[in-house]
């Protein structure tokens, strides 16, 4: 059974001893994939407007039957026929952690404010009640400036350092200039938008905010059916304040050629009419990073409409063209699909998780160096392409190195680099019941 969600927001000041991560003693070598895949392709997108948070409508409270925009609940036919990646599906039985009695650098993490944040019923209410019920929250989180902001499934709104709203609950729908997930009145459906990530930038004094975003069919028999066209939108502050106006830019994810993707050979599934992208890939799970001269999104390349993996991928942008609000702005896709330095089978790269490093206290060697770590424990990390993989255990994490990070601002010559570093045996967790 699916419940509500209410989220609550901690603030912490953290005092971490870091220690500079050394390129070549751990020995990086090239990706051993193609010339596009180790220095990524790269394409230009336009900026698509501006938003900012409106004055937010709440619709009528009162009780109702909960409706979720899911797929199917423990084998019934109830619920939205959609895209759900099941992330930890199958496979053996997993081994637990391995102990250790290494010490640990302690962080000296305080909490020092903890307020209430966005709950279930604030985002069912958003847009005048035009919204699903949506779950997981999916949060993101992010404080600047005596600010804070926080995105759910399908929210948004700023507080200050202690909790006071700064704005109203403004739905993802509205913020991004999309039509209403849903209009009850006419049983009109917008874009389904999900997964948000949010950050702020010190050192460019920005805020960023990220979804990601599938077109649907808006009405008839088939509505509220994805029709395989999906985007990054991505949402720069155009001040300091995340109160004010914003740019927004889309980037198409689908991968299968249109709008300007690379074709990555996703499978179509079953044929249906509503299906303008029957081979759409999905860029699910974005996860955001930065360094001094660039932002980075990571997402998981799975086929919409097929069963398979397509691998992780990284988007690369000028950190400094995106705060200036540019018209054009370049992005540098690495497709990792493919083999992994040090490791003897097939693997993917799998859900890489950014470094976040804005200014020059990062790693400045081989013209700015921008890490990521992945685990090669999930079954994604060795589907050769067709779904078949199931979860194990391993005793490697992959460490990423995305090199000449200061040319993003030009030239965009960037090369990717992995390596398998060994630590104690794990595995990836059972699937959780729902």
């Amino acid at each position: 059974m699916r419940r509500g969600f209410g989220s609550q927001v901690k603030l912490l000041a953290i005092g971490i001893s870091t220690v500079p991560i050394v390129l070549g003693s751990l020995g990086f070598r090239p990706l051993t994939l193609t010339a596009a895949a180790s220095g990524g392709s790269t394409r230009q997108i336009s900026s698509a407007g501006t938003t900012s948070f409106g004055a937010a409508t709440q619709g009528s409270d009162g009780y109702e039957f909960p409706e979720y925009r899911g797929q199917s609940d423990e084998g019934t036919n109830d619920g939205y026929n959609g895209f759900v990646a099941d992330r930890s599906a199958g496979g053996p039985a997993r081994l637990g952690a391995a102990g250790s009695g290494a010490t640990r650098t302690k962080s000296n993490t305080q909490v020092v404010s903890s307020f209430d944040g966005l709950f279930h019923r604030q985002q069912r209410l958003a847009n005048g009640g035009n919204q699903f019920s949506v779950e997981p929250p999916d949060q993101g989180l992010c404080a600047g400036n005596g600010d804070v902001m926080e995105a759910v499934n399908d929210v948004t709104r700023v507080y200050d350092a202690s909790g006071n709203p700064l704005t109203g609950v403004e739905d993802l729908n509205t913020f991004f200039g999309y039509a209403p997930a849903i209009v009850r009145s006419t049983g009109t459906f917008g874009p389904f938008v999900t997964d948000p990530s949010c950050y702020f930038d010190s050192a460019v004094q920005r805020w960023y905010l990220t979804v990601l975003t599938l077109e649907v069919v808006a009405s008839g028999s088939d509505a509220g059916q994805f029709t395989g066209a999906n985007h990054l939108d991505i949402a720069v502050s155009q001040t300091p304040s995340p109160s004010g106006a914003w740019t927004i830019y889309h980037l198409p994810v689908q991968d299968d050629g249109t709008a300007g993707t690379p074709n990555h050979g996703c499978s179509a599934g079953t044929p249906h009419s509503y299906k303008t992208n029957p081979n759409a890939c999905i860029g699910d799970y974005p996860h955001l990073g930065a360094d001094a001269s660039g932002f980075y999104v990571t997402t998981n390349e799975y086929s919409l409409f097929g069963p398979e993996f397509r691998g992780a991928q990284v988007y690369a942008f000028s950190k400094q063209a995106l705060a200036a609000s540019a018209v054009t702005i370049s992005v540098t896709q690495f497709d990792l699909h493919g083999p992994i330095s040090g490791v003897s089978d097939f693997e993917n790269g799998f859900t890489l998780a950014p470094s976040t490093s804005p200014d020059a206290t990062g790693d400045l060697t081989a013209g700015g160096t921008e890490y990521f770590l992945s685990s090669n424990a999930a079954a994604e990390a060795t589907d050769p392409g067709n779904g078949t993989s199931t979860n194990r255990t391993s005793t490697q994490i992959i460490v990423w190195a995305l090199t000449n990070t200061s040319s993003l601002g030009s030239t965009s010559a960037l090369t990717l680099s992995d390596q398998a570093v060994s630590v104690n045996l794990y595995g990836d967790p059972p699937k959780s019941v729902q």
